[in-house]
């Protein structure tokens, strides 16, 4: 696929949920100027709770870079720890200093750990202070075309196991994949051990048949030549450029459970979120959102990262992964018990192609 012909198609325009354009914040703007006031001489420390060459990874360093130049008196210290899928390296953010000093990029897999109240997470993932949304998602399936399956047809048909690669239980891909199992009858058994730009090379290589992810953490594959798109869980129509292909939420074996498929939306709407610790001081907050608007309203940069990554930068405000997280708290507390109920299913069904769900 040509980086550039698709660049033209999906990043004309910066666009909120909301359809309203966000506004760039001039390089020599009042804001600005005071953002680099108060951050000059300082270090900022950055968790990217992921593995390097990893999705996470890749977006959270592009940003990076493209900040940098507005506080160029300001030293930043990036740190990857993507121990516990992510959870060690996001509980470090939520500890941190709230002075604006500590900020990081916590995965939207915690979400999916708070959704699911897991023992193991000692934070609240909706209660970071956030500045805004890189890029919100598209999850889509990519078949490697080393792999022995035909085609979707064959994995939604549920008659043979089709593996994917998972770097653990905890991380969104593994979740999305169960949830597809329950949701559709396919069976995929997601193989954890493989972090970052080990997933995908484990399908280029043919060790596993597929990948699931979001289209940034997935388009190495289909640049390679190795894979292509053939499936997307996420309900929206994948960006202009990519193909037409089939949707969960029209392949479900119960058409009462499209509420889950909502789950997924909303996950992959929050996207990669960029964030600082819990009750930052409002002031180093409103200078963190001065800056990340500056960034991803900037054309040159969201020209830059689709071509030189691949990641097309389409940006959401706090206000909306605030809004997002609210209405999952309205579901109640069954949904819990209902989601775990769909992921017991998908496991099952990964495990041999003669298990079924009640």
């Amino acid at each position: 696929m040509d980086r550039r012909q698709f660049l033209a198609l999906t990043c004309s325009a910066l666009v909120t949920p909301g359809g309203a354009a966000m506004g760039q914040t001039a390089p020599d703007s009042p804001a600005l100027d005071a953002a680099r006031s108060y951050f000059e001489g300082r270090t900022v420390r950055v968790i990217v709770p992921a593995a390097a060459g990893s999705g996470t990874d890749r977006s959270s360093r592009i940003f990076i870079s493209a900040l940098a130049p507005l506080l160029p008196r300001t030293r930043f210290r990036l740190e990857n720890n993507d121990r516990a899928g992510g959870q060690i390296g996001a509980s470090e953010l939520w500890r941190g200093r709230a002075d604006g000093t500590v900020i990081g990029f916590p995965r939207n897999n915690l979400f999916y750990a708070q959704l699911l109240e897991r023992d193991t997470l000692d934070f609240s993932f909706s209660d970071f202070t956030f500045f805004g949304s890189v890029t919100r998602g598209h999850r889509a399936l990519v078949l490697g075309n080393a792999s022995e399956i035909s085609g979707v047809e064959e994995i939604l048909a549920g008659r043979r196991i089709v593996l994917k690669s998972a770097d653990a239980v905890t991380s969104s891909h593994f979740v999305e994949a169960m949830l597809m199992n329950a949701l559709s009858g396919s069976r995929i058994r997601a193989v954890p051990g493989f972090s970052g730009g080990a997933r995908n090379m484990a399908v280029i290589s043919g060790e596993v048949d597929c990948q699931i992810g979001s289209i940034e953490a997935v388009q190495p594959i289909v640049e390679s030549g190795a894979g292509r798109i053939v499936f997307r869980l996420s309900s929206d129509p994948l960006p202009e450029g990519l193909p037409e292909v089939p949707r969960l939420a029209d392949h479900l074996l119960d058409p009462d459970l499209d509420w889950a498929v909502g789950i997924i939306d909303a996950a992959a709407a929050i996207g990669r979120p960029f964030a600082g610790p819990p009750g930052m001081a409002p002031e180093a907050s409103a200078h963190w959102i001065a800056l990340f608007d500056a960034v991803v309203g900037d054309a040159a940069f969201r020209e830059k990262a689709f071509a030189d990554e691949g990641v097309a930068i389409d940006p959401a405000p706090a206000d909306a992964i605030a809004a997002r997280l609210a209405r999952l708290s309205s579901l109640g507390d069954g949904l819990r018990d209902e989601v775990d109920a769909l992921l017991r299913c998908g496991r099952l069904l990964s495990e041999s192609t003669e298990g079924t769900c009640g």
